[in-house]
Protein backbone atom coordinates (compact mmCIF):
# COMPACT_ATOMS: atom_id res chain seq x y z
CA UNK A 1 0.00 0.00 0.00
CA UNK A 2 2.82 2.36 0.86
CA UNK A 3 4.37 1.75 -2.57
CA UNK A 4 1.03 2.33 -4.34
CA UNK A 5 0.36 5.45 -2.31
CA UNK A 6 3.87 6.72 -3.06
CA UNK A 7 3.43 6.15 -6.80
CA UNK A 8 -0.01 7.84 -6.70
CA UNK A 9 1.59 10.88 -5.03
CA UNK A 10 4.34 11.04 -7.63
CA UNK A 11 1.85 10.44 -10.47
CA UNK A 12 -0.50 13.15 -9.21
CA UNK A 13 2.44 15.51 -8.69
CA UNK A 14 3.58 15.04 -12.27
CA UNK A 15 0.01 15.45 -13.56
CA UNK A 16 -0.27 18.79 -11.75
CA UNK A 17 3.14 19.76 -13.09
CA UNK A 18 2.16 18.80 -16.64
CA UNK A 19 -0.87 21.09 -16.46
CA UNK A 20 0.58 23.91 -14.39
CA UNK A 21 3.96 24.20 -16.11
CA UNK A 22 2.69 25.22 -19.57
CA UNK A 23 -0.09 27.34 -18.03
CA UNK A 24 2.33 29.23 -15.80
CA UNK A 25 4.84 29.73 -18.59
CA UNK A 26 2.19 31.01 -21.02
CA UNK A 27 0.72 33.29 -18.35
CA UNK A 28 4.16 34.68 -17.61
CA UNK A 29 4.89 35.33 -21.28
CA UNK A 30 1.60 37.18 -21.63
CA UNK A 31 2.28 39.23 -18.49
CA UNK A 32 5.68 40.42 -19.75
CA UNK A 33 4.32 41.20 -23.19
CA UNK A 34 6.29 38.49 -25.01
CA UNK A 35 3.14 36.68 -26.18
CA UNK A 36 -0.31 37.91 -27.17
CA UNK A 37 -3.16 36.62 -25.00
CA UNK A 38 -5.02 35.17 -28.00
CA UNK A 39 -1.88 33.33 -29.12
CA UNK A 40 -1.43 31.98 -25.58
CA UNK A 41 -4.99 30.58 -25.60
CA UNK A 42 -4.43 28.88 -28.97
CA UNK A 43 -1.09 27.44 -27.82
CA UNK A 44 -2.69 26.24 -24.58
CA UNK A 45 -5.47 24.47 -26.47
CA UNK A 46 -2.91 22.88 -28.75
CA UNK A 47 -1.05 21.57 -25.68
CA UNK A 48 -4.12 19.86 -24.16
CA UNK A 49 -3.92 16.65 -26.23
CA UNK A 50 -0.18 16.51 -25.59
CA UNK A 51 -0.75 16.88 -21.85
CA UNK A 52 -3.44 14.17 -21.93
CA UNK A 53 -1.17 11.73 -23.77
CA UNK A 54 1.61 12.61 -21.37
CA UNK A 55 -0.67 11.90 -18.38
CA UNK A 56 -1.80 8.58 -19.89
CA UNK A 57 1.81 7.60 -20.35
CA UNK A 58 2.66 8.59 -16.76
CA UNK A 59 -0.36 6.67 -15.47
CA UNK A 60 0.63 3.47 -17.21
CA UNK A 61 4.38 3.65 -16.66
CA UNK A 62 6.60 4.46 -13.76
CA UNK A 63 8.60 7.66 -13.89
CA UNK A 64 11.95 6.96 -15.56
CA UNK A 65 14.56 9.18 -13.92
CA UNK A 66 17.35 10.80 -15.86
CA UNK A 67 20.76 11.49 -14.44
CA UNK A 68 22.07 14.96 -13.77
CA UNK A 69 24.64 16.00 -16.35
CA UNK A 70 26.76 17.32 -13.48
CA UNK A 71 26.29 15.25 -10.33
CA UNK A 72 25.03 11.97 -11.78
CA UNK A 73 22.07 12.03 -9.33
CA UNK A 74 18.63 10.98 -10.52
CA UNK A 75 16.57 13.94 -11.73
CA UNK A 76 13.00 13.20 -12.91
CA UNK A 77 12.25 14.08 -16.55
CA UNK A 78 9.23 16.38 -16.52
CA UNK A 79 8.30 16.93 -20.15
CA UNK A 80 7.46 14.49 -22.91
CA UNK A 81 9.20 14.89 -26.26
CA UNK A 82 6.08 16.61 -27.60
CA UNK A 83 5.93 19.21 -24.85
CA UNK A 84 9.68 19.73 -25.02
CA UNK A 85 9.36 20.46 -28.74
CA UNK A 86 6.66 23.03 -28.00
CA UNK A 87 8.66 24.97 -25.41
CA UNK A 88 11.77 24.76 -27.59
CA UNK A 89 10.12 26.98 -30.22
CA UNK A 90 9.49 29.73 -27.65
CA UNK A 91 12.19 32.38 -28.26
CA UNK A 92 12.57 33.32 -24.58
CA UNK A 93 14.81 31.29 -22.29
CA UNK A 94 12.64 29.05 -20.01
CA UNK A 95 13.93 27.02 -17.07
CA UNK A 96 11.98 24.87 -14.57
CA UNK A 97 13.49 24.59 -11.09
CA UNK A 98 12.71 22.40 -8.08
CA UNK A 99 12.45 23.69 -4.51
CA UNK A 100 16.24 23.45 -4.18
CA UNK A 101 16.66 25.69 -7.24
CA UNK A 102 18.04 22.79 -9.26
CA UNK A 103 17.30 22.78 -12.99
CA UNK A 104 14.71 20.16 -13.94
CA UNK A 105 14.08 21.16 -17.55
CA UNK A 106 15.20 23.94 -19.94
CA UNK A 107 14.25 24.90 -23.46
CA UNK A 108 16.68 25.35 -26.35
CA UNK A 109 16.90 29.16 -25.85
CA UNK A 110 18.00 28.61 -22.23
CA UNK A 111 20.57 26.01 -23.26
CA UNK A 112 21.90 28.39 -25.90
CA UNK A 113 22.16 31.18 -23.32
CA UNK A 114 23.60 29.23 -20.39
CA UNK A 115 25.15 26.17 -22.02
CA UNK A 116 24.02 22.61 -22.66
CA UNK A 117 24.96 21.20 -19.25
CA UNK A 118 22.02 22.61 -17.30
CA UNK A 119 19.98 19.69 -15.98
CA UNK A 120 20.56 19.02 -12.29
CA UNK A 121 22.65 22.15 -11.69
CA UNK A 122 21.93 24.76 -9.03
CA UNK A 123 20.60 27.63 -11.14
CA UNK A 124 22.07 30.24 -8.80
CA UNK A 125 25.49 28.92 -9.84
CA UNK A 126 24.54 29.33 -13.51
CA UNK A 127 22.91 32.75 -13.27
CA UNK A 128 25.13 34.59 -10.80
CA UNK A 129 23.13 37.79 -10.55
CA UNK A 130 22.01 39.20 -7.16
CA UNK A 131 18.65 40.47 -8.45
CA UNK A 132 17.89 37.12 -10.10
CA UNK A 133 18.72 35.19 -6.94
CA UNK A 134 16.56 37.56 -4.86
CA UNK A 135 13.65 37.04 -7.27
CA UNK A 136 13.93 33.25 -6.91
CA UNK A 137 14.09 33.52 -3.12
CA UNK A 138 10.94 35.69 -3.07
CA UNK A 139 9.02 33.14 -5.13
CA UNK A 140 10.04 30.26 -2.86
CA UNK A 141 9.14 32.29 0.21
CA UNK A 142 5.84 33.82 -0.89
CA UNK A 143 4.65 31.93 -4.01
CA UNK A 144 4.15 35.30 -5.74
CA UNK A 145 5.34 36.21 -9.22
CA UNK A 146 8.58 38.19 -9.10
CA UNK A 147 10.03 40.27 -11.91
CA UNK A 148 13.45 41.92 -12.26
CA UNK A 149 15.46 43.65 -14.98
CA UNK A 150 18.96 42.21 -15.16
CA UNK A 151 22.04 42.82 -17.29
CA UNK A 152 24.46 40.05 -18.26
CA UNK A 153 27.93 41.27 -19.22
CA UNK A 154 29.44 38.17 -20.83
CA UNK A 155 30.18 37.62 -23.66
CA UNK A 156 28.58 41.03 -24.50
CA UNK A 157 26.25 43.34 -22.61
CA UNK A 158 22.70 41.93 -22.84
CA UNK A 159 19.55 43.10 -21.05
CA UNK A 160 16.72 40.81 -19.87
CA UNK A 161 13.43 40.98 -18.00
CA UNK A 162 13.50 37.99 -15.66
CA UNK A 163 10.15 36.64 -14.48
CA UNK A 164 10.05 34.00 -11.73
CA UNK A 165 6.71 32.12 -11.55
CA UNK A 166 5.57 29.79 -8.73
CA UNK A 167 4.62 26.35 -10.06
CA UNK A 168 3.14 24.39 -7.13
CA UNK A 169 0.79 24.99 -4.23
CA UNK A 170 1.35 23.88 -0.68
CA UNK A 171 -0.40 20.55 -1.23
CA UNK A 172 2.24 19.49 -3.72
CA UNK A 173 5.19 20.48 -1.58
CA UNK A 174 5.68 16.91 -0.33
CA UNK A 175 7.35 16.05 -3.64
CA UNK A 176 10.75 17.84 -3.60
CA UNK A 177 11.42 16.82 -7.21
CA UNK A 178 8.32 18.58 -8.54
CA UNK A 179 8.93 21.94 -10.20
CA UNK A 180 8.70 24.77 -7.70
CA UNK A 181 9.14 27.66 -10.14
CA UNK A 182 9.65 28.61 -13.77
CA UNK A 183 12.17 31.23 -14.84
CA UNK A 184 11.51 33.15 -18.06
CA UNK A 185 14.13 35.52 -19.47
CA UNK A 186 12.83 37.93 -22.13
CA UNK A 187 15.67 39.76 -23.89
CA UNK A 188 15.20 43.52 -24.28
CA UNK A 189 18.70 44.39 -25.49
CA UNK A 190 17.47 45.72 -28.84
CA UNK A 191 14.78 47.78 -27.11
CA UNK A 192 17.30 49.27 -24.66
CA UNK A 193 19.68 50.14 -27.47
CA UNK A 194 16.85 51.63 -29.51
CA UNK A 195 15.80 53.81 -26.56
CA UNK A 196 19.38 54.97 -26.07
CA UNK A 197 19.82 55.71 -29.77
CA UNK A 198 16.55 57.65 -29.81
CA UNK A 199 17.59 59.71 -26.80
CA UNK A 200 21.03 60.36 -28.33
CA UNK A 201 19.43 61.31 -31.63
CA UNK A 202 17.09 63.87 -30.04
CA UNK A 203 19.94 65.34 -27.97
CA UNK A 204 22.34 65.51 -30.92
CA UNK A 205 19.76 66.88 -33.38
CA UNK A 206 18.77 69.57 -30.86
CA UNK A 207 22.42 70.48 -30.34
CA UNK A 208 23.21 70.56 -34.06
CA UNK A 209 20.26 72.86 -34.77
CA UNK A 210 20.73 75.00 -31.67
CA UNK A 211 24.29 76.06 -32.56
CA UNK A 212 23.62 77.66 -35.97
CA UNK A 213 20.28 79.01 -34.74
CA UNK A 214 21.99 80.76 -31.82
CA UNK A 215 24.55 82.23 -34.23
CA UNK A 216 21.82 83.54 -36.51
CA UNK A 217 19.94 85.13 -33.60
CA UNK A 218 23.13 86.74 -32.31
CA UNK A 219 24.08 88.21 -35.69
CA UNK A 220 20.56 89.50 -36.31
CA UNK A 221 20.57 91.27 -32.93
CA UNK A 222 24.00 92.75 -33.75
CA UNK A 223 22.83 93.99 -37.17
CA UNK A 224 19.78 95.56 -35.55
CA UNK A 225 21.92 97.24 -32.89
CA UNK A 226 25.67 98.04 -32.81
CA UNK A 227 26.30 97.18 -36.51
CA UNK A 228 23.21 98.96 -37.74
CA UNK A 229 25.22 101.58 -39.64
CA UNK A 230 28.42 99.56 -40.25
CA UNK A 231 28.49 98.29 -43.88
CA UNK A 232 31.72 96.31 -43.37
CA UNK A 233 30.34 94.45 -40.34
CA UNK A 234 27.04 93.89 -42.13
CA UNK A 235 28.74 92.26 -45.09
CA UNK A 236 30.85 89.98 -42.85
CA UNK A 237 27.91 89.00 -40.63
CA UNK A 238 25.61 88.34 -43.58
CA UNK A 239 28.21 86.01 -45.10
CA UNK A 240 28.44 84.04 -41.85
CA UNK A 241 24.64 83.98 -41.54
CA UNK A 242 24.40 82.61 -45.07
CA UNK A 243 26.81 79.78 -44.18
CA UNK A 244 24.96 78.96 -40.94
CA UNK A 245 21.53 78.94 -42.62
CA UNK A 246 22.91 76.71 -45.39
CA UNK A 247 24.23 74.34 -42.70
CA UNK A 248 20.80 74.22 -41.06
CA UNK A 249 19.17 73.53 -44.43
CA UNK A 250 21.59 70.64 -45.09
CA UNK A 251 20.93 69.20 -41.65
CA UNK A 252 17.15 69.36 -42.09
CA UNK A 253 17.41 67.85 -45.58
CA UNK A 254 19.56 65.00 -44.27
CA UNK A 255 17.13 64.36 -41.40
CA UNK A 256 14.19 64.21 -43.82
CA UNK A 257 16.16 61.99 -46.20
CA UNK A 258 17.09 59.61 -43.37
CA UNK A 259 13.45 59.42 -42.23
CA UNK A 260 12.27 58.56 -45.75
CA UNK A 261 14.95 55.88 -46.15
CA UNK A 262 14.11 54.28 -42.78
CA UNK A 263 10.42 54.28 -43.68
CA UNK A 264 11.07 52.11 -46.75
CA UNK A 265 14.00 50.12 -45.38
CA UNK A 266 11.95 46.90 -45.17
CA UNK A 267 11.04 47.11 -48.90
CA UNK A 268 13.84 45.53 -50.93
CA UNK A 269 14.45 47.28 -54.31
CA UNK A 270 14.21 45.00 -57.33
CA UNK A 271 14.93 47.28 -60.30
CA UNK A 272 17.79 46.35 -62.62
CA UNK A 273 20.37 49.16 -62.31
CA UNK A 274 23.49 49.98 -64.34
CA UNK A 275 25.82 50.68 -61.42
CA UNK A 276 28.69 51.65 -63.73
CA UNK A 277 26.57 54.45 -65.24
CA UNK A 278 25.62 55.71 -61.76
CA UNK A 279 29.24 55.83 -60.57
CA UNK A 280 30.40 57.58 -63.76
CA UNK A 281 27.64 60.22 -63.45
CA UNK A 282 28.58 60.95 -59.84
CA UNK A 283 32.29 61.17 -60.75
CA UNK A 284 31.49 63.63 -63.55
CA UNK A 285 29.63 65.92 -61.12
CA UNK A 286 32.27 65.74 -58.37
CA UNK A 287 35.31 66.04 -60.63
CA UNK A 288 35.03 69.85 -60.43
CA UNK A 289 34.96 69.68 -56.63
CA UNK A 290 38.09 67.49 -56.69
CA UNK A 291 39.82 69.84 -59.14
CA UNK A 292 39.20 72.80 -56.82
CA UNK A 293 41.23 70.95 -54.16
CA UNK A 294 43.99 70.00 -56.60
CA UNK A 295 42.78 66.37 -56.65
CA UNK A 296 41.57 64.01 -59.36
CA UNK A 297 39.27 60.96 -59.55
CA UNK A 298 40.28 57.74 -61.34
CA UNK A 299 37.70 55.08 -62.20
CA UNK A 300 38.92 51.48 -62.60
CA UNK A 301 35.89 49.23 -63.14
CA UNK A 302 36.20 45.86 -64.85
CA UNK A 303 34.42 45.40 -68.16
CA UNK A 304 31.05 43.65 -68.34
CA UNK A 305 30.23 44.36 -64.69
CA UNK A 306 26.77 42.87 -64.04
CA UNK A 307 23.76 45.07 -63.32
CA UNK A 308 22.59 45.25 -59.72
CA UNK A 309 19.22 45.13 -57.98
CA UNK A 310 18.50 48.53 -56.52
CA UNK A 311 17.04 52.01 -56.45
CA UNK A 312 18.92 54.34 -58.83
CA UNK A 313 18.31 57.54 -56.84
CA UNK A 314 19.38 56.02 -53.54
CA UNK A 315 22.50 54.40 -55.01
CA UNK A 316 23.40 57.75 -56.54
CA UNK A 317 23.11 59.26 -53.04
CA UNK A 318 25.38 56.52 -51.63
CA UNK A 319 28.24 57.21 -54.05
CA UNK A 320 27.78 60.98 -53.88
CA UNK A 321 28.28 60.83 -50.11
CA UNK A 322 31.22 58.40 -50.23
CA UNK A 323 33.13 60.10 -53.05
CA UNK A 324 32.47 63.55 -51.58
CA UNK A 325 33.86 62.35 -48.23
CA UNK A 326 36.90 60.87 -49.99
CA UNK A 327 37.58 64.28 -51.55
CA UNK A 328 36.97 66.26 -48.34
CA UNK A 329 39.28 64.13 -46.21
CA UNK A 330 41.92 63.33 -48.85
CA UNK A 331 45.23 65.15 -49.15
CA UNK A 332 45.62 67.87 -51.76
CA UNK A 333 47.32 66.61 -54.92
CA UNK A 334 46.26 62.95 -54.42
CA UNK A 335 43.94 60.72 -56.45
CA UNK A 336 40.60 59.31 -55.33
CA UNK A 337 40.31 55.86 -56.90
CA UNK A 338 37.00 54.10 -57.65
CA UNK A 339 37.27 50.39 -58.42
CA UNK A 340 34.58 47.86 -59.28
CA UNK A 341 34.60 44.11 -59.78
CA UNK A 342 32.28 41.10 -59.81
CA UNK A 343 31.95 38.96 -56.68
CA UNK A 344 31.02 35.29 -57.04
CA UNK A 345 29.61 35.03 -53.52
CA UNK A 346 28.61 38.01 -51.40
CA UNK A 347 29.72 37.83 -47.74
CA UNK A 348 26.13 37.94 -46.41
CA UNK A 349 23.81 36.32 -48.97
CA UNK A 350 26.19 33.89 -50.65
CA UNK A 351 24.85 34.94 -54.06
CA UNK A 352 26.60 36.81 -56.89
CA UNK A 353 27.21 40.53 -56.60
CA UNK A 354 29.50 43.46 -57.22
CA UNK A 355 32.00 45.26 -54.99
CA UNK A 356 32.58 49.00 -55.51
CA UNK A 357 35.51 50.52 -53.60
CA UNK A 358 36.09 54.24 -52.90
CA UNK A 359 39.74 54.80 -51.92
CA UNK A 360 41.42 58.01 -50.84
CA UNK A 361 44.85 59.05 -49.56
CA UNK A 362 44.47 61.01 -46.36
CA UNK A 363 45.12 61.04 -42.65
CA UNK A 364 43.17 57.82 -42.14
CA UNK A 365 40.90 56.83 -39.25
CA UNK A 366 41.96 55.14 -36.00
CA UNK A 367 40.70 51.57 -35.62
CA UNK A 368 38.52 52.34 -32.57
CA UNK A 369 36.42 54.79 -34.59
CA UNK A 370 35.57 52.43 -37.48
CA UNK A 371 32.61 50.58 -35.85
CA UNK A 372 30.86 53.89 -35.07
CA UNK A 373 31.33 55.73 -38.35
CA UNK A 374 27.72 55.09 -39.41
CA UNK A 375 26.20 56.25 -36.10
CA UNK A 376 24.11 59.39 -36.42
CA UNK A 377 26.05 62.58 -35.66
CA UNK A 378 29.22 60.60 -34.87
CA UNK A 379 32.32 62.48 -35.96
CA UNK A 380 35.96 61.46 -35.64
CA UNK A 381 36.94 65.15 -35.61
CA UNK A 382 33.81 67.26 -34.88
CA UNK A 383 35.44 70.66 -35.52
CA UNK A 384 36.95 69.59 -38.83
CA UNK A 385 33.71 67.94 -39.95
CA UNK A 386 31.65 71.09 -39.28
CA UNK A 387 34.30 73.22 -40.97
CA UNK A 388 33.93 71.11 -44.12
CA UNK A 389 30.11 71.38 -44.01
CA UNK A 390 29.36 67.90 -42.70
CA UNK A 391 26.10 67.21 -40.84
CA UNK A 392 27.19 63.93 -39.21
CA UNK A 393 24.40 62.06 -41.01
CA UNK A 394 25.98 61.21 -44.38
CA UNK A 395 27.33 57.77 -43.47
CA UNK A 396 24.18 56.93 -41.47
CA UNK A 397 22.20 57.57 -44.69
CA UNK A 398 24.65 55.38 -46.64
CA UNK A 399 24.30 52.55 -44.10
CA UNK A 400 20.49 52.54 -44.21
CA UNK A 401 20.41 52.61 -48.02
CA UNK A 402 22.86 49.70 -48.22
CA UNK A 403 20.80 47.81 -45.62
CA UNK A 404 17.66 48.38 -47.68
CA UNK A 405 19.47 46.89 -50.70
CA UNK A 406 20.50 43.90 -48.53
CA UNK A 407 24.10 44.77 -49.26
CA UNK A 408 27.10 45.29 -47.04
CA UNK A 409 29.27 48.29 -46.12
CA UNK A 410 32.90 47.74 -45.05
CA UNK A 411 35.39 50.35 -43.79
CA UNK A 412 39.16 49.86 -43.82
CA UNK A 413 41.65 52.55 -42.84
CA UNK A 414 45.29 53.05 -41.94
CA UNK A 415 46.55 56.15 -40.17
CA UNK A 416 48.70 58.30 -42.45
CA UNK A 417 47.78 56.22 -45.52
CA UNK A 418 44.08 56.62 -46.23
CA UNK A 419 40.65 55.00 -46.13
CA UNK A 420 38.84 52.43 -48.27
CA UNK A 421 35.06 52.03 -48.23
CA UNK A 422 33.63 48.97 -49.98
CA UNK A 423 29.96 48.68 -50.99
CA UNK A 424 28.72 45.16 -51.78
CA UNK A 425 25.49 44.95 -53.81
CA UNK A 426 23.42 42.04 -55.12
CA UNK A 427 23.83 41.35 -58.83
CA UNK A 428 20.90 40.92 -61.22
CA UNK A 429 21.15 37.42 -62.68
CA UNK A 430 19.30 36.01 -65.66
CA UNK A 431 15.99 34.47 -64.64
CA UNK A 432 15.90 35.96 -61.13
CA UNK A 433 17.63 37.86 -58.38
CA UNK A 434 20.97 37.37 -56.77
CA UNK A 435 20.38 35.08 -53.81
Amino acid sequence: MAGTRGWRTVRDGWWRAAVLAPAAVLTGLVSIGALHAAHAVVLGLALLPIIYLFWQNRRDHAVVPIKSEVSGQAVPSLLSNYAQSVIDVIPDALVLLDSGRRVIEANSAARELFGLRLTGRDFTQVLRHPSAIEAMDRVLASSNVSREEITLLSPGERHFVLTALPMTSGEGSEDPAAPAMAIALHEVTALKRSEQLRADFVANASHELRTPLASLIGFIETLQGPAKDDPVAQERFLEIMSLESARMARLINDLLSLSRIELDEHVVPSDSIDIVGIVENVVEVLSLVAADRGMSIAVEIETALPRVLGDADQLTQVFQNLIDNAIKYGRTGTIVRITGKSVARLPETGGPGVAIKVINEGEGIAREHLPRLTDRFYRVDPARSRQKGGTGLGLAIVKHIVNRHRGRLVFESELGVGTTVTVYLRAKVDGGEGK
